[in-house]
């Protein structure tokens, strides 16, 4: 059966939002000295709400609320946002409070 334009679509879990903003940051920092102020402040915005949900997520899986799946989900989103921490710290994104490995590159400026 074809889905219909009414459809109600589920709405994504925070891994899901999270992986798939972590998955754009490559194609959005090759562009961000040509996008708007405005664009790159909502981005911004953006990022800095998924990574509050990553923060929840930490304290989720610290306190063994996340079943196995999502426990191994959160693991593998983890690895990613940590490997996309240089461009992060580039950009003066703002970075989860989960701990890394790796200290930042550039301390992120107010403004």
């Amino acid at each position: 059966m074809a889905a219909t334009a009414g459809a109600r679509r589920t709405p994504l879990t925070p891994l899901e939002s999270i992986a798939l903003m972590v998955a754009d940051l490559p194609e959005v920092a090759g562009e961000w000295d040509q996008i708007s102020v405005d664009e790159r402040l909502s981005w911004s915005l953006d990022w800095g709400n998924e990574m509050s949900r990553l923060d929840d997520l930490a304290r989720a899986a610290a306190a063994g609320t996340l079943s196995p799946a999502e426990c191994a989900r959160y693991h593998a989103v983890r690895r990613d946002v940590e490997a996309v921490l240089p461009s992060v710290d580039r950009l003066g994104l703002r970075r989860p409070s989960v701990p890394f490995d790796d200290a930042p590159s550039v301390i992120p400026q107010p403004g």
